[in-house]
């Protein structure tokens, strides 16, 4: 176990410049992304509410197993 003493270790972090993008050369317009996403986000909590809200109705149902 001695002979792992002597030995230093160094440790660093490469750092990677980030890709320039410019964004007149952009297929899509630079915020259609977003609002895509938020439309997708409200559409499912929609339909989630609205069946939310379907299963939650208890209403007066006849009762068809009366002995």
């Amino acid at each position: 176990c001695d002979k792992w003493r002597g030995i230093i270790y160094e440790y660093y972090y490469d750092y990677l410049d980030p890709v320039i993008v410019d964004e007149r050369k952009l297929k899509y317009y630079k915020y259609s992304v977003v609002i895509i996403f938020w439309v997708v986000v409200i559409t499912f909590v929609a339909c989630l509410f609205l069946t939310l809200n379907l299963l939650s109705r208890s209403g007066n149902l006849p009762n068809c197993f009366e002995l």
